[in-house]
């Protein structure tokens, strides 16, 4: 039984002397019991310079009211665990440390000093440092950059504002010098037509032409540019009544120019009336006009729904597109067939954006002499406000 305690008394002192942590006893003077190969790597002293000594050789001046303080908790029978604090070494270095003290007792039970283990600290202190101070960078570049982006958004409106502004004059003042030019070279026509003769009369009508298609362009470039626009406010729109409205309004949609079918009822959908009207209008116009020579437009409209959303299709049976011409025709100024069928280029970017502005989507199936379909894709209104039944 002594060997046994022998050698568990060894052992003890084998793990006490290999710790990486200062493993230091001390009595209630505070005065240096025991002191590992742990204690003198962290703070320098070796087992010879520190036994004797009174622990406040590991004190900086500013903090020795510490030790006082811990020897009445210790005197008392309680226990220091994770007291952090700072303690220096033999070369005057600081360190953090992280103290656990505990009483130390004899075979009485009376408390005769202490034991306390110190783990040097200051590597994770220097982390956590740099950690607060690269949060610290990271808040003010944070906050610079919202500042930066909030001067750059207001300055972005602004250059909007002014630029819708400009839009909107210029698209007034040009199109009255053109009109001008249109009504003048329609009246000489009418007029002097006879006079001028064959050649004449063509290049007024050249002029007239370009004239139309210039005060068109106008128009659709004043009308995308206003969809960059915050979109207004959402609100069912009954599809049916507005595609019927453009119809009846349009010579070219009624018999027997073209054919227009529209399978009711249609639901009714999310969006903005006058956008969603400029998207309807220029799928129309396309229909009827991009028709082979003698054949007369036949329009197909119906919906189909996928989840919350509806798609309304606009079947034709023009002429076609091509794969790598459909990756072309929603962008601004692309002109498929621009040397047979007049366009500004304009209509379909202007049906996609205003779309999309309204939270849906816009796009195309079609193959080469075998007719188009288009479809626009938006979110039906609230089941309360619809009456079209569901499709099965």
């Amino acid at each position: 039984m002594k060997n046994d305690a022998q050698q568990s008394r060894a052992l003890l002192a084998a793990i006490v002397d290999s710790s990486d942590d200062a493993i230091i006893s001390k009595n209630l003077d505070g005065i240096i019991m025991s002191w590992n190969q742990g204690a003198q790597s962290i703070f320098g002293y070796t087992a010879k310079e520190a036994i004797g000594q009174s622990i406040s050789i590991l004190i900086p001046p500013d903090r020795l009211a510490e030790e006082p303080k811990i020897l009445d908790r210790i005197r008392k029978g309680e226990r220091i665990r994770h007291y952090e604090t700072i303690r220096r070494t033999k070369q005057g270095a600081s360190l953090n440390v992280s103290l656990c003290i505990s009483p130390v007792t004899d075979s009485a039970g009376k408390i005769i000093g202490a034991s306390k283990i110190a783990r040097d600290i200051t590597e994770q202190r220097q982390v956590e440092q740099s950690l607060a101070q690269a949060r610290k960078q990271l808040r003010a570049y944070a906050d610079n950059l919202e500042r930066q982006v909030c001067e750059r958004t207001q300055a972005l409106e602004k250059t909007v504002a002014e630029l819708e502004a400009f839009s909107y004059s210029l698209s007034h003042d040009m199109r009255a010098p053109i009109r001008a030019i249109r009504i003048f070279s329609e009246s000489v026509l009418d007029d002097y037509g006879g006079k001028i003769g064959a050649e004449g009369s063509e290049l007024l009508k050249r002029t007239i032409r370009a004239a139309q298609r210039m005060d068109r362009l106008i128009t659709d470039l004043f009308a995308f540019t206003s969809l960059s626009q915050s979109p207004g406010k959402m609100e069912p729109v009954n599809v049916e009544k507005l595609i019927c409205g453009i119809v009846q309004e349009r010579i070219e949609f009624q018999p027997p120019q073209a054919e227009i079918k529209v399978e009711t009822p249609l639901p009714l959908v999310q969006g903005q009336e006058s956008s969603l009207t400029q998207c309807i209008t220029n799928l129309l116009d396309n229909a009827v006009k991009f028709v082979a020579r003698d054949v007369k437009p036949h329009v197909h409209i119906y919906f189909d729904r996928s989840g919350d959303m509806v798609r309304l299709w606009f079947e034709d049976n023009g002429i076609g597109i091509s794969a790598d011409e459909q990756q072309l025709l929603f962008r601004m100024f692309q002109r498929i067939h621009s040397e047979t069928y007049p366009g500004t280029g304009l209509g379909l970017a202007l049906v996609r954006k205003a779309v999309e502005r309204m939270g849906g989507q816009a796009g195309v199936e079609s193959q080469p002499g075998g007719g188009s379909r288009f479809w626009l894709q938006l979110p039906e209104a609230p089941a309360s406000m619809n009456q079209a039944p569901k499709q099965k």
